[in-house]
């Protein structure tokens, strides 16, 4: 299906399989999303959600979140990882209750069948990580518990959970994060969980030195008096449904990627300023069904920009898992190149509302 407005080219082109076999000698064999962030030291750190020890998605040595190194530097031959937080054996990097029970109910937020990981900024020496903790995913709308945000200052083999918490009060659009560092902040764009949840995606800011205070946090939104400004109630800038998201800014222009479940596709949109206007999508890596030869990938979602792109190479990070028979259940890398950003329509407080969105089986973890 074909977004309203959206362009299809550039696609991006596959570049290899990064997890499998060849990070099986951490433990690391079944996983997905893999959300990438530079370390203090250069390296970067790639964020998996629920890992396995075997092929595909079972119960041999489940973990979440893990975390694995790499120092490629040539990234059109594929991203190759040397290390994991935990050494050997990637170790699960914060608590996880693991509650298959999923109650009180699957339908109500209340205990922890899992944590995943969102995205990731390091400021200074430090890096900070946002989780999500999930409830369930047997429910219709995935409902979390809350998000909250954890640190480490090592290179990311040890991390401390913080008090800065960010609660599900029923469809909140603080749950899913990405963020990004420019001239001081760091500009958070957030979502509901659920990728039923039409409510779009919101923008904040935060001061880098404060954000561990959820009191600092600065919404962008619409008000019919003064407009769109920094300090007022959040309005959607972009709608829903959504997935995962990726926000960097690369070579001054800002670049949001993310999983579309409308139009079933990793799309990509870019801006000139974070509080300006978006571009309209483009496919570039396009939903489809298990065995098809027409360039289209099956059971996809994620979407995450590895950070040493440049507008001209943008590597994305885009998971796979066939919810049928649990195989494949991995993360692929990609590569395309952005079009010159295109002047959009203005924004307004009240889009269009998506449409319904079809099933394609589609899972986070």
């Amino acid at each position: 299906m074909r977004i309203p407005g959206s362009t299809t080219t550039p696609a991006a082109t596959f570049v290899k399989e990064v997890t499998g076999e060849a990070t099986r000698r951490w433990g690391v064999y079944g996983t997905d999303l893999g959300c990438p962030v530079r370390l203090a030291d250069g390296r970067v750190a790639f964020f998996f959600g629920d890992t396995f020890s075997s092929r595909g998605r079972s119960s041999r040595g489940w973990r979440s979140p893990v975390m694995l190194r790499s120092a490629t530097t040539d990234l059109r031959a594929g991203i190759e990882f040397d290390s994991a937080a935990g050494g050997r054996t990637a170790r699960e990097i914060l608590p996880n209750a693991h509650d298959v029970g999923e109650s009180p109910h699957r339908e109500s937020a209340g205990s922890e069948f899992t944590v995943v990981p969102a995205d990731a900024v390091t400021i200074g020496d430090r890096t900070y990580l946002s989780v999500v903790s999930v409830h369930s995913w047997a429910s219709h709308a995935w409902p979390t518990n809350f998000t909250y945000l954890a640190w480490s200052d090592d290179g990311g083999e040890h991390w401390h959970r913080t008090r800065a918490r960010w609660d599900n009060r029923g469809g909140s659009l603080d749950q899913l994060w990405t963020m990004e560092r420019h001239d001081g902040y760091v500009y958070v764009v957030s979502s509901a969980f659920d990728r039923t949840n039409p409510g779009g995606m919101i923008l904040r800011r935060v001061p880098e030195a404060r954000i561990l205070e959820p009191g600092a946090y600065e919404h962008w939104g619409w008000d019919r008096g003064t407009g769109w400004a920094w300090g007022q109630p959040a309005t959607p800038i972009l709608p829903g449904p959504v997935g995962e998201m990726c926000l960097r800014r690369i070579d001054g222009t800002w670049v949001l990627a993310y999983f579309d479940p409308t139009a079933y596709a990793i799309v990509t949109r870019t801006a000139q300023r974070i509080d300006g206007l978006w571009s309209e999508p483009t496919v570039q890596v396009a939903g489809g069904d298990w065995g098809a030869t027409d360039g289209t990938w099956a059971q996809i979602y994620g979407g995450y920009i590895h950070p040493a792109s440049t507008v001209d190479e943008l590597h994305l990070l885009v998971s796979q898992w066939n919810t049928t028979t649990g195989d494949p259940y991995r993360v692929l890398q990609f590569t395309t190149r952005l079009d010159a950003p295109v002047t959009p329509r203005a924004p307004t407080p009240s889009t269009d509302l998506p449409l319904r969105v079809p099933h394609h089986g589609n899972g986070i973890g």
